[in-house]
């Protein structure tokens, strides 16, 4: 819902009463890797790969993160690019993604 004007109609105060404004703070690094980093580690010695494929669970999310830290820096929406809107959503199907990995193929 947005202010008035531009194509968005107008919500009458009457309506409003009913909806209540949810805000979360975002997540910092340190604990984006320790979320991402958890459910690989699982996945991983659940699926029985390889020891040296476990170690390089640090390194998937740091890169991962940092190329989703560049997306959201660089590839700012524009009325022409709408769909350049980043989120952990973003983040999060890149890492079950790579949750959805063969061993066998690894």
């Amino acid at each position: 819902m947005g202010e008035p004007g531009g194509g968005r109609t107008f919500i009458t105060p009457r309506i409003l009463r009913h909806f209540s404004l949810i805000s979360l703070a975002n997540f910092d690094d340190d604990t984006i890797i320790r979320i991402f980093g958890t459910i690989l580690d699982w996945n991983f010695k659940k699926g029985n790969f390889n020891s040296d494929i476990i170690k390089f669970t640090n390194k998937l999310i740091n890169g991962t993160i940092d190329i989703y830290h560049t997306a959201m820096s660089e590839l700012l929406p524009t009325p022409a690019k709408c769909h350049y809107l980043f989120n952990l959503r973003d983040l999060a199907k890149v890492i079950f993604g790579i949750c959805m990995s063969d061993k066998d193929k690894v």
